[in-house]
């Protein structure tokens, strides 16, 4: 089976339409989406509509819960802005989506098997991320030990680990957030380093191979979108695959 993997969309349209444009060329058979669709200051109810209406897998992320809200008091600024953008149709399935699923020889997760916040493949070193330490990942995925196939997303930074015990982790870097501000579980940045769309392509077979890829599509567009609705930090991101913070 070869299985495409996408993360992280976070309402961002044209990266998204560019990333089924090149899965529609790599003869998948299945598609994944590891959660949170729509957060963000860009198109949510565009990106819910067209991943709704694409063949694909869903499971929720962090985000997805939280715009399950019956209001938006209390959400952060792209948790608000995608609730006000999408009707409650479209918040009720996005928090209604599984936390996680299996296909075929894989467990599909947005963060970690326990809980859609803790970073799996990442751990927060002087404010960063950083790849984590083969032995954290280990204690964390104790309770998915019997997958050949780990995929997350979350920390929107593509990854890839093999365990001792053959356990193959995955992370495919985010469609549509290239660099973010987080206060959780410490006050840390990520960042992809680029402005790319990323996905990634699983082939489970007699060894498990993996294909990250980093699409271009209109990033511009996307910025220029971010801007208009009041997100300097989104646009610079956008732009750069950089956080727009104090270095």
């Amino acid at each position: 089976m070869r299985l495409g993997v996408i993360a992280d969309v976070h309402g961002n349209l044209p990266a998204l339409e560019a990333v089924l444009t090149r899965l529609a060329g790599l003869s998948v058979d299945r598609i994944v989406n590891l959660g949170d669709c729509a957060s963000g200051p860009l198109w949510p109810a565009e990106t819910v509509r067209l991943l709704r209406t694409s063949r694909m897998s869903h499971v929720r992320g962090n985000h997805d819960r939280a715009l399950g809200a019956a209001s938006p008091d209390g959400l952060g600024a792209s948790d608000r802005f995608a609730w006000h953008d999408l009707d409650a149709e479209a918040r009720g399935w996005l928090a209604g989506l599984p936390f996680d699923i299996e296909i075929g020889r894989a467990r599909c997760f947005h963060a970690c098997p326990k809980d859609d916040e803790t970073y799996l493949l990442d751990e927060v070193e002087g404010g960063r991320l950083a790849a984590a330490r083969p032995q954290a990942v280990e204690a964390l995925i104790a309770t998915a030990a019997s997958a050949d196939v780990i995929l997350c997303g979350h920390s929107h930074q593509p990854r890839l680990l093999r365990l001792d015990n053959g356990t193959v982790v995955i992370n495919p870097g985010s469609v549509g957030n290239p660099a973010y501000h987080a206060d959780y579980p410490s006050i840390h940045v990520s960042e992809s380093g680029a402005p790319h769309a990323r996905l990634a392509v699983v082939t489970m077979a007699k060894a498990v191979e993996i294909e990250h890829h980093a699409v271009v599509y209109d990033w511009e567009h996307a910025a220029r979108q971010a801007q208009a609705n009041g997100r300097a930090d989104w646009a610079h991101a956008l732009r750069t695959g950089r956080a727009l913070v104090s270095r």
